[in-house]
């Protein structure tokens, strides 16, 4: 009989079961759980253990296992990495080594599954370093990088080992990225049960003496997802971002954390959902926004308190931030309610009480410019037509037949030309009842001059063997537009290279750099809204993957492979 225990203890057995696991590198305490101010009040913030690399070098087994645990009161039994909600935290300094090796130690794929379980495989995974510019591909025999491109045979099964090792350039940028599953058909599922842990890139910007005096946590915002029995093995259960419950940070609904006046942190905000944005505030207080997806930037951004848009944490998204807390009392963390599009309308919730008490201390923020590296240099238009100025178009849409008939018999402005026979692999259950009536897609649209996309060459879903592939030079620069057809948000998110965002709906914005960026809502294919990035391909040769971060969207078929040659 398996025993269940409290979200605290799990924590402590769990990492006294993994740490076997742990090859060459350093645990460092993590603040929460059982501290205490010189006040009395207690926080119960927990903070995933954080390990360190030691001589250069982080080793670690991420072991794909069933947790049994409690997560708001529930007993459930999920998908984890190492029987933990979320992972640890993984912390490197640019120029260091990390080595990961997967070991898939979840039960068998069933012979038989629901007719929404379309790709039949949701105990195969492989593993992606959101964030991270590495080599996608093999980078030895037998040792992969960030490799995603895995078909559902050639993908981690169970019983399976991969090894990988992810060489980080002395001058990467420094923030927070992330690591979750990535093979197409069960990452929202795997990624809904919790299978995420943060990875913390060192660099130049740590050493800036207001933010190396400031405490250091990291924030997993998660919405594990599971049925009254605690389990979550359907995809219909994830097929919607309304089955996204509220969020939980590093396991625990509304934690406590406890500061003192004029104390300054640095926050690590990751939004580790599969579907619904963020929308964060911090009463009475502002956040000064130092690193956005692992690219610090030069000045901080702030966002007051009382801003009805505040930062804005799409699925997939990071946001460094410096809190410098204010007068003794209680205060609130939340997201505000947010309009997704489509009836989406976020609700209003609170993530986590700020207790302010006990002794004041004197701890300034930063004032002078930050340390960029150069890889993020702002791509001017003399470097892009240096390069050859070469544009592209890239549609994203989903596309529904309401009276329940097959998406074949839809009309030719459905803009789906996909072969009948290959229906079953991409239409979905949605009731239980009938084949679904949506398709998820992304075209290339032609016409690179143009400032609205023409009708798609090539509009289908990923796993069509119609899908678009892009090819590109090494070490070209481009300027692409992604478009949205939908009335709702779908935050693109690209691989490898960081984007730099230049123009949104046509329109000149102050540029910033990202790997994710939530498309504007209220697209439709008459009135497409669109973002417009350029983006350096440098480095790395190889096959990886830009999509939709709406993870049900993804294994549905918005996704497309990008290749460097």
């Amino acid at each position: 009989m398996r025993a269940t225990t409290n979200r605290r203890d799990f924590l402590h057995a769990s990492w006294k079961l993994s740490v076997g696991a742990i090859l060459p590198g350093t645990l460092i305490a993590c603040g929460g759980g059982d501290d205490a101010s010189p006040a009395g009040t207690r926080e119960t913030f927990v903070e995933p253990p954080r390990l360190v690399a030691k001589d250069g070098l982080l080793e670690y087994e991420l072991r794909m296992v069933y947790a049994d645990m409690q997560l708001n009161g529930q007993n459930v039994h999920l998908r984890s990495y190492n029987a933990m909600i979320p992972a640890p935290t993984l912390e490197i300094q640019a120029g260091e080594m990390l080595r990961v090796r997967v070991v898939n130690d979840l039960p068998p794929n069933p012979d038989i599954m629901e007719p929404a379980e379309h790709l039949r495989f949701m105990n195969s995974a492989n593993l992606h370093t959101h964030g991270l510019h590495v080599a996608p591909g093999l980078v030895a025999p037998g040792v992969y990088g960030d490799y995603v491109v895995d078909t559902s045979e050639s993908a981690v099964q169970p019983g399976q080992v991969r090894q990988h090792e992810y060489k980080i350039g002395a001058d990467h940028p420094a923030g927070t990225c992330w690591y979750h599953p990535h093979l197409h058909g069960s990452t929202a599922v795997q990624v809904a049960s919790g299978m995420a842990g943060a990875i913390v890139i060192k660099g130049p910007l740590d050493a800036v003496p207001e933010i190396a005096a400031a405490r250091d946590r990291v924030f997993m915002f998660q919405a594990p997802i599971h049925d009254a029995q605690g389990k979550l093995e359907s995809f219909s259960q994830v097929a919607s971002p309304k089955a996204e419950p509220p969020f939980v940070i590093n396991g625990v609904r509304r934690p406590t954390l406890v500061l003192r006046p004029g104390q300054v942190e640095r926050w690590r905000l990751v939004n580790a959902g599969i579907a619904n944005y963020l929308n964060v505030v911090l009463e009475g207080h502002d956040l000064h926004l130092i690193s956005w997806d692992s690219c610090p930037r030069e000045t901080m951004k702030t966002y007051a308190p009382d801003a009805a848009l505040g930062l804005v944490i799409a699925p997939g998204n990071r946001g460094d931030v410096l809190v410098k807390a204010g007068a003794a009392g209680r205060y609130v963390l939340r997201t505000r309610a947010y309009d997704m599009g489509n009836q989406d309308l976020l609700p209003d919730d609170i993530l986590a009480y700020v207790v302010v008490e006990g002794e004041p201390l004197d701890m300034p923020l930063p004032t002078a410019a930050l340390p960029t590296p150069p890889a993020l240099a702002s791509i001017s238009d003399t470097e892009l037509a240096r390069s050859g100025g070469l544009r592209r178009n890239v549609v994203l849409r989903s596309v529904f037949n309401n009276d329940g008939s097959p998406l074949t018999e839809m009309p030719a402005s459905g803009l789906l030309d996909i072969p009948e026979g290959e229906m079953d692999q991409w239409q979905y259950q949605t009731d239980g009842t009938f084949l679904a009536d949506a398709a998820f897609t992304m075209g290339a649209a032609s016409g690179a001059g143009s400032t609205a996309p023409l009708m798609p060459e090539t509009f289908a879903p990923f796993q069509s063997h119609k899908a678009v592939r892009h090819t590109v030079g090494l070490d070209s620069v481009e300027e692409w537009t992604v478009y949205n057809m939908n009335q709702v948000q779908h935050p693109f998110h690209i691989h490898i290279n960081p984007i730099q965002i230049v123009r949104i709906n046509g329109e000149a914005v102050e540029p910033y750099w990202c790997d994710t960026v939530g498309l504007p809502r209220g697209g439709s294919p008459e009135q497409p809204t669109s973002v417009t990035f350029r983006t350096r391909f440098s480095e790395f040769t190889g096959a990886f993957v830009m999509h939709c971060h709406i993870l049900a969207h993804e294994d549905m078929g918005m996704m497309q492979v990008i290749e460097v040659v």
